[in-house]
């Protein structure tokens, strides 16, 4: 009777053995997958943002040489559209806590959870 008592708790030791290296296991491999998440998401955005530069500053090239071609002065047309981009950078400084965080803040706790 003692024998099968000593297996018995034997086999519940190697059990809650098995038990807490599976778990240790599967939080290792949950980290991992948020990790590759959370690099794929930035690794997309920084592409996203980079294209979109490379968009916003071919337009200004070109909004500039047209407002310039207007008004007879590439300078004035260059000057406009910089003003431009500067009164559209203090927008989006004013809004970054409304606006900029929250959606940064979001993005990445999506990334996380899913």
């Amino acid at each position: 009777m003692e024998n099968a008592a000593n297996n018995d708790d034997r086999n519940i030791a190697e059990l809650a053995s098995d038990y807490v290296e599976t778990y240790i296991k599967m939080a290792v491999v949950n980290v991992n997958q948020k990790t590759a998440d959370i690099s794929a998401v930035a690794t997309f955005s920084m592409i996203s943002g980079f294209i979109l530069f490379l968009f916003c500053m071919f337009s200004g090239i070109a909004a500039s040489i047209w407002i310039g071609g207007v008004l007879d002065s590439y300078a004035i047309g260059f000057l406009l559209v910089a003003v431009l981009f500067v009164l559209l950078l203090l927008v989006l400084f004013l809004s970054r806590k409304k606006i900029f965080y929250p959606f940064i803040k979001n993005l990445i706790i999506k990334s996380i959870y899913e």
